[in-house]
């Protein structure tokens, strides 16, 4: 056997696809763990798995007998997804559920071997330096936003939602999930803070603008002070409703706006990006930047860091183009 096919990915044969259905679902254990949004993502993550360990045989992880795979199958998983086109950021993320999922059929104790586990679990996560996709809104683009939101005169109380959220999304740097969870409890006036359930329910305070205030406070006296959602449904017809808007939502309400202020498209990310370089560029030090956005490693903060962006134009800008035209020498010169 050449050493190319000694090491070449191997899906689990005919035999090893055979699942008990009697026994416990190690995905669905898993997913049971997540919340909404992350149990799609990692739902997706599992069932391409499921399709690649089975040749194409089955995509659904509940149906996938994950406690047959061993180390000469997930050792090269890395390697096989890079030739189908994935990029090492969606590999690295499709690592984790792997991961995770064989130590909940461990858990569970499907694998007979604790041996089989372990080498099987033990794949390392490859080394990638991302760029950070989108984009940063500037600041004229920001008060338009804003100004789009406070138009709406025919619905006021939508009108002061959508201007409350997107000035709460910027000044706090928040996720589009974590302001999803927000609960009116989680808004600290006397002390002008907010308190955020983060990933890895991780919680973090982050203390609130004077802006960021007032809008909330314009927002609340349509909401009112009700226990719940800090930011709830409204219809068109201006009634409050005491119901969780959802992360679809949010997207929603910033694409409205968008199209209406007439911004170049961007997304609910691209806010919190602008966030993060701003307090950057505004000299806030790395690791107070860090804890507001809730990174677990300052390295992760410094990604967002694009103050070098423009000097590199400049740069580039200073270099003679070898398309420009040549100055014409005097016949006399040699």
């Amino acid at each position: 056997m050449s050493n190319d096919q000694k090491h070449s990915f191997q899906p689990l044969s005919e035999e090893e696809l055979q699942l008990d259905t009697a026994l416990p679902s190690p995905a669905q254990a898993y997913l049971n763990t997540l919340s909404a949004s992350g149990r799609r993502t990692q739902a997706t993550a599992l069932n391409n798995l499921a399709y690649i360990f089975s040749d194409g045989k089955t995509q659904t992880a509940e149906k996938f007998p994950w406690h047959h795979l061993r180390y000469e199958h997930t050792s090269q998983l890395s390697s096989r997804m890079v030739d189908i086109g994935y990029a090492k950021a969606t590999i690295n993320k499709h690592l984790v559920a792997l991961r995770r999922v064989l130590e909940e059929a461990y858990r569970l104790g499907l694998y007979e071997d604790h041996n089989d586990y372990y080498r099987a679990a033990g794949v390392k996560s490859l080394r990638h330096e991302n760029i950070l996709r989108g984009r940063t809104l500037e600041h004229e683009e920001l008060r338009k936003l804003l100004e789009a939101c406070l138009a709406d005169e025919h619905n006021p109380a939508l009108s002061a939602r959508d201007a409350a959220l997107i000035t709460l999304m910027y000044i706090t740097g928040i996720r589009r999930q974590e302001v999803v969870d927000l609960n009116l409890s989680d808004f600290i006036a006397k002390e002008r803070k907010l308190r955020i359930l983060g990933k890895g329910s991780k919680q973090r305070e982050v203390f609130l603008s004077e802006d960021a205030i007032t809008a909330l406070d314009t927002w609340l006296s349509h909401r009112g002070r009700r226990l719940g959602p800090l930011f709830t449904r409204v219809s068109k017809g201006g009634k409050v409703k005491l119901e969780r808007l959802s992360a679809q939502a949010v997207y929603y309400v910033l694409k409205t706006r968008q199209t209406q202020a007439g911004l170049e498209a961007f997304t609910p990310h691209d806010l919190r990006r602008t966030t993060i370089t701003d307090m950057l560029s505004a000299d806030v030090d790395v690791l107070t930047v860090s804890a507001i956005a809730g990174h677990n490693s300052s390295d992760t903060t410094r990604r967002y860091d694009r103050r070098s962006e423009e000097s590199k134009r400049q740069a580039v800008e200073r270099l003679r183009s070898p398309l420009a035209n040549e100055p014409v020498e005097d016949e006399n010169q040699v």
